[in-house]
């Protein structure tokens, strides 16, 4: 179906390979770990951090984008809720600072859903299983987003998003939304770019929706993840110290 080796992350790797990283997945990801510590070794730490009202930022309310929060909601603990929720409006608040032309509705929707798989009942919501709990949850968002009678154009752009969302960086050539949804994701469990937004602008996001022990919730459930799941990309990230990188998260909590 698929010819040569696709990249890392990408649907068209996720049929091939099942969510299962492979040594040229290993050495890929390795280089661009070194890469994104030497972006942030050279970061101007005197650069104006950006400032943004959060009520001015629009939060999508098509039946597609309830439907989302629904299902999140039906699937997910209120930590895990608020996470994919401020995952957003980080992405929205990037997406701003960089001056991106996003889709706001798929953007929404990608941020919701890209933890199905981390959750019992929504890793169960896609027939097609992997080793992958992000590939999971891109197969389970497919369905939904199927049934929702969206069409295939715009239901790749969202589970290309949930599929590469665990990379360890995902560039523009991979669309906005999907480069937007993993700086969200990233700046929410790791700090990736804390710096970059002003205090007054984070506490607006806590304040709006608490972390609730996001810290404690996530790293019990990445554990698990990486014993059961090995040779998937979490499993690569744990025992090169992801766990760590959330405890240590400029967050409380």
């Amino acid at each position: 179906m698929f010819s040569g080796r696709a990249s890392v992350g990408t649907l068209a790797w996720a049929h091939q390979s099942g969510g299962r990283i492979r040594r040229d997945d290993r050495l890929k990801m390795m280089a661009e770990a070194m890469l994104v510590w030497l972006k942030l070794f050279l970061h101007r730490k005197d650069e104006t951090p950006f400032s943004i009202d959060i009520d001015s930022l629009r939060i999508p309310d098509s039946a597609l984008c309830i439907g989302a929060s629904e299902l999140l909601a039906s699937v997910s603990e209120p930590w895990l809720v608020n996470h994919c929720l401020r995952t957003y409006l980080w992405a929205a608040i990037v997406g701003t600072k960089e001056r991106r032309t996003f889709d706001e509705e798929l953007l929404f929707v990608a941020s919701l859903l890209h933890d199905l798989g981390l959750t019992n009942a929504g890793s169960k919501l896609s027939a097609t299983t992997a080793e992958c709990f992000a590939v999971e949850g891109a197969f389970a968002a497919e369905e939904f987003l199927e049934k929702q009678g969206v069409d295939e154009s715009r239901r790749k752009l969202v589970t290309e998003a949930i599929s590469m969302h665990l990379n360890v960086r995902v560039p523009l050539g991979y669309g906005v939304e999907a480069h937007l949804l993993h700086e969200g994701a990233a700046l929410d469990v790791v700090g990736s770019r804390f710096d970059e937004v002003i205090e007054a602008t984070r506490n607006q996001v806590l304040v709006k929706h608490p972390r609730l022990e996001m810290k404690s919730g996530l790293v019990a459930l990445l554990k698990q993840q990486s014993i059961t799941r090995p040779y998937s990309r979490i499993g690569f990230l744990c025992s090169h110290g992801f766990i760590s990188m959330i405890r240590h998260a400029p967050f409380a909590s």
